[in-house]
């Protein structure tokens, strides 16, 4: 089994990316949960699965919005950090101490170009949602 999980807050701007990638997915008939990040819920949202794709804005200085780093865990070496307060590494670390990882992880980063307040992805980011999704499918095939 496999499962496409979307981080974000619908009410930060282009943090709901990873909710608009999983809805996408959701509607081509693919197993995708909504999660807020927090790192027990990714748990249970990935427990069984073989392939677990993760999708999730983050925010870099400096930042080019709407790019789209993949990679098995958030992109810290270049300044990245997750639009959460705790967040997917902490989500890794967990079940990797409790043996319960899913056999493989992907994860989506987008770059963000505004997690103020407020509902609506900005240009950029939501320019990339289409290509994402097709990517995210691709991954799962």
């Amino acid at each position: 089994m496999n499962v496409v999980i979307g981080v974000g807050n619908p009410y930060r701007r282009d943090d709901a990316v990873g909710l608009a990638v999983a809805e996408a997915a959701a509607g081509r008939g693919i197993n995708a949960v909504q999660s807020d990040g927090e790192p027990a819920g990714l748990l249970l949202a990935w427990e069984g699965t073989d392939l677990a794709v993760i999708v999730d804005a983050v925010v870099c200085e400096p930042a080019t919005p709407g790019r789209i780093h993949r990679t098995p865990a958030l992109p810290s070496a270049h300044g990245g950090t997750s639009s959460h307060g705790l967040g997917i590494p902490d989500a890794v670390a967990l079940a990797t101490a409790l043996g319960r990882m899913p056999r493989r992880l992907i994860v989506y980063a987008v770059e963000a170009a505004d997690v103020s307040l407020g509902v609506g992805l900005s240009t950029p980011v939501a320019r990339a949602v289409p290509w994402l999704v097709d990517r995210v499918l691709a991954d799962l095939t």
